[in-house]
């Protein structure tokens, strides 16, 4: 069955109705001491059917779409509670943006054996061993149909590729890392072999520290890590309407220094980039912070219902999920140069542990140096919406990781524990 002709019958049973498809397929790579170890093949695909009858909520899902699967949907609806702000997007406009690459799809064995040599070799010329490192690179396609004149399909390629090393100098031994992420088939493989094995040779004969107060410099995964288990929670409108967020209540207040965060959903080649989200709406920019002033949650169809608002299109879903709430391209910038001096951090561990509802955290060190000179591991505990208000600088080495896209960041008098 088409999904038009499935549309047309569930007209005749329902107020408002959506069909959701989505195929998706993905590749990974893993490789283990510079070999390749395993390689997995992936395709993930069905429909999602949402029904709202008398403002009563349906949902069910499959990998065929039936007479049956949409009936069950129905009769889901039926006995569910009813909800006044249940309803469905109407008709919109999509922004097309670059977001595939036709030769992510086109990846053979050789180019694989290529990227893993090229990842590799650059490791073993700093005589640095490549012990772990992932490649995965895949497409998804989305097709989205409502009773309210959404008509949406879109398609996307994304590959990233993950690289941890290890040094060694006597007894003494040390880890690196590298992370990068893209829409499009540009990832220098060989770049990244070499500023891991530089991390890992460069973090060797780490010293203790004691406990003091020094800036905070921040590199842009180690940002990553932090903020999307902190802030980002908290920006979602959902949980605002929860009140698991320390935000609800205060758009137009001044809460952090002055920085810049905008939800870029129509980002030209960004990761999270797409047409629209998991209900068809369209996807756009939305300022959420500017210069230090919360503007904005982010919304999906329910929650803007609820606050009488427009949602920003950031419903995020699977064909076999109801919409839900996530950032596209997270993006925080500012003004201002970084000092050379503090304790410059790349990587943490532990940040999946912080608290988003009160922006706690406590989290260790990974690969930290300060004043230029590698130490051991180091504590660093404090709260998101108190860090964000000692922004000091900003580099110039914009990165994604995962959703986020940031440089750099530097915080003045951090507290730091040995």
């Amino acid at each position: 069955m088409d999904i038009e002709k499935a549309l047309r019958i569930l007209e005749n049973l329902v107020d408002e109705a959506e069909i959701f498809y989505s195929r998706d397929e993905n590749n990974e790579v893993v490789v283990k001491n510079g070999k390749i170890d395993t390689f997995k093949e992936n395709i993930s695909r069905g429909f999602g059917i949402r029904v709202i009858k008398d403002k009563r909520v349906g949902f069910c899902y499959s990998t065929k779409l039936n007479e049956e699967v949409l009936h069950k949907a129905v009769r889901i609806a039926k006995l569910s509670e009813s909800d006044k702000f249940l309803s469905l997007p109407e008709r919109q406009k999509y922004i097309s943006k670059s977001t595939f690459d036709e030769r992510i799809l086109d990846i053979s064995s050789e180019d694989i054996a290529k990227f893993v040599k090229e990842l590799t070799s650059a490791c073993w010329d700093y005589e640095v061993i490549p012990t772990y490192s992932i490649i995965s690179f895949g497409s998804s396609r989305d097709l989205i149909y409502n009773t309210n004149g959404i008509e949406g399909e879109d398609k996307s390629t994304s590959i990233f590729c993950y690289l941890s090393t290890v040094a060694k100098h006597g007894s003494e031994v040390a880890t690196g890392f590298d992370y990068e992420i893209s829409s499009r088939l540009d990832i220098d493989f060989f770049r990244m072999g070499e500023k891991a094995a530089k991390l890992a040779k460069e973090s060797l004969n780490a010293e203790k520290i004691e406990v003091l107060t020094t800036n905070l410099i921040l590199k842009p995964y180690a940002f990553a890590e932090l903020i999307e288990n902190t802030l980002i929670p908290s920006l979602s409108a959902e949980n605002v309407q929860r009140g698991r967020s320390l935000l609800a209540g205060k758009i137009g207040e001044k809460l952090f220094s002055d920085i810049n965060i905008t939800d870029d959903g129509i980002l030209e080649n960004g990761v999270y980039t797409s047409k629209f989200d998991g209900e068809g709406v369209a996807r756009q920019r939305t300022k959420l912070v500017e210069k230090g002033v919360l503007k904005n949650y982010l919304y999906n169809t329910y929650t803007a219902n609820k606050d009488n608002k427009k949602s920003t299109g950031n419903a995020s879903r699977s064909y076999s999920s109801l919409p839900d709430i996530a950032p596209t391209n997270f993006k925080v910038s500012g003004k201002g140069k970084l000092s050379e001096e503090g304790l410059v951090v790349h990587g943490l561990i532990g940040a999946h542990t912080s608290n988003f509802v009160t922006g706690d955290f406590s989290v260790e060190t990974r690969n930290a140096f300060l004043n230029g000179k590698p130490i051991k591991k180091a504590i660093i505990s404090g709260n998101i919406y108190e860090l964000l208000k000692k922004v000091a600088g900003f580099g110039k080495d914009y990165r994604q990781v995962s959703n986020v896209i940031a440089p750099s960041i530097e915080f003045e008098e951090i507290r730091v524990a040995g």
